[in-house]
């Protein structure tokens, strides 16, 4: 069937599907605390009942739902190469030597800085907003508490260190969701988040240089936990600047514009080579089982345990199953028109770079609220108004960057979102206390704005900046 021949839903129905799926979503996993799949499962079925009352025949319904997992292929395939990056860069030596050097510039007098910059590097190399806040967060809080920080403060810093890795590392699953809802691909998706994240970045490191200058001195006994962990990681792996070499080498191969999947291939088996070289502790079995099953290690630091036993690709495979659902379930609702029929009624307004940017924020911030879920708050957002972001000839990385602004960002700031409930548990203080000195997440979304408003950072489909004519139609 074609897309022109499609039957839109009437605005009622539209409104009462986004309020069934909603419901389902924030229902299910804030209140029921259903499995996050189950969720998504429920949620589509319940838009495919709707769809079949209004009378849609079932194998159109197939070819949809269908159609939203093709999108997803390359996506998915890239996710497995993240998995198989993650495992054989821990097991080779190359992650816990990112780490060892970068605890070898902590020092207590530059405490807030040095500590944000160091979950900036841990977050962007593992990819895990989760992981930096479970070690390093949780040792930097306990130093903070010796050096009678206030802990909220601490907290602020551990997650706008966590989220930049969150953002902006190709190995996270959010950096890699963001640019398949829109349409473009991960590095260009990168290069345009410079514009949002930059600024925000360098602001955030310079107040907490300013705010961590007081505290001069950290006792003996609260950096115990730091230099543990740096013992752990000389005693378990061959530290060497050498194994930088690894990853140096496969961000050449991304400059020099060979596709992400492949790059990333060939990164996961340098690793492999890597693993074989420096690490001898490690059989060839244990090596190449690592991209499969993620690195498995026995260490008497559980935080070092926690941070360092993950990746391969079947730690991918339940976020692999998140995007399927959320892409079959935007790709249907976009194709019932579930959204369309809303817009129409603002199109001269939406359509204008400027309004959609911030629509697109506030979107982003209203599905975090309803659904507690940063997926859906990337995903779904980004199936929604993509067909906007062409109709006004904007670049569809200016939305894959606008979707992190506000779905990534955002579930770090709705306290009962799930990454604001783990964050506040492991760091131990609520998100009402840690959100006023989250100076990235606050910040960044501040720079979208500004963006917008603007036109910095916003371009057409031909890459032509809009600079001035962000609040008129672009098109």
């Amino acid at each position: 069937m074609e897309t022109n021949t499609r039957k839109l839903v009437s605005l009622p129905m539209a409104l009462l599907t986004l309020v069934i799926v909603a419901g389902i979503m924030s229902v299910g996993l804030a209140v029921l605390k259903l499995n996050t799949m189950v969720t998504f499962i429920l949620a589509l079925v319940a838009v495919c009942i709707v769809a079949i009352c209004l009378g849609m025949k079932l194998e159109r319904l197939q070819e949809i739902i269908l159609s939203g997992f093709r999108k997803f292929a390359l996506t998915g395939m890239i996710l497995i190469s993240v998995g198989m990056v993650v495992g054989t860069w821990i097991i080779s030596g190359i992650v816990p030597s990112i780490i060892y050097y970068g605890l070898q510039i902590f020092t207590p007098s530059s405490f807030l800085a040095v500590g944000f910059l160091i979950c900036c590097i841990i977050s962007f190399f593992t990819g895990s907003s989760y992981a930096s806040l479970g070690t390093m967060g949780v040792a930097f809080m306990a130093i903070g508490y010796g050096m009678e920080i206030n802990p909220g403060l601490v907290a602020g810093m551990a997650v706008s260190g966590a989220v930049f890795g969150d953002k902006m590392s190709p190995f996270s699953d959010t950096t890699n969701m963001a640019p398949a809802a829109s349409g473009t691909d991960i590095f260009a998706h990168i290069k345009s988040m410079f514009y949002t994240v930059i600024p925000s970045f360098v602001i955030t490191t310079v107040l907490y240089f300013i705010m961590g200058l007081k505290f001069n001195a950290a006792s003996e006994e609260s950096l115990q936990s730091i230099k543990a962990i740096v013992v752990a990681l000389d005693e378990s792996f061959t530290i060497s600047p050498l194994l930088l070499i690894v990853p140096v080498f496969t961000i050449i191969l991304v400059a020099k514009k060979i596709p992400a999947m492949i790059a990333l291939i060939i990164g996961a088996l340098a690793g492999v080579i890597a693993a074989l070289i420096a690490q001898p502790q490690f059989s060839f079995n244990e090596v190449v089982t690592a991209m499969s099953v993620g690195f498995v290690g026995e260490f008497e630091e559980e935080a070092l345990a926690s941070l360092l036993n993950r990746g391969g690709i079947s730690a991918m495979m339940s976020t692999i199953v998140y995007c399927i659902f959320a892409l079959e379930l935007g790709e249907l609702m976009y194709e019932m028109g579930v959204l369309s029929v809303i817009l129409d009624k603002v199109k001269d307004r939406i359509l204008k770079p400027c309004n959609l940017i911030i629509a697109t924020l506030i979107s982003c911030l209203a599905t975090v609220m309803l659904t507690t879920s940063q997926y859906m708050a990337i995903l779904l957002p980004g199936e929604v108004f993509r067909s906007s972001y062409e109709k006004a000839n904007m670049a569809p990385y200016v939305l894959s960057r606008t979707l992190e602004d506000g779905g990534t960002i955002f579930s770090f700031l709705v306290p009962w979102s799930a990454a604001a409930i783990y964050s506040s548990g492991v760091l131990g203080v609520s998100t009402l206390q840690y959100l006023p000195y989250a100076f990235l997440p606050l910040l960044c979304p501040v720079f979208a704005i500004l963006c917008a408003v603007t036109g910095i950072g916003v371009f057409d489909r031909e890459g032509k900046s809009l600079r001035g004519k962000t609040t008129r139609n672009a098109a």
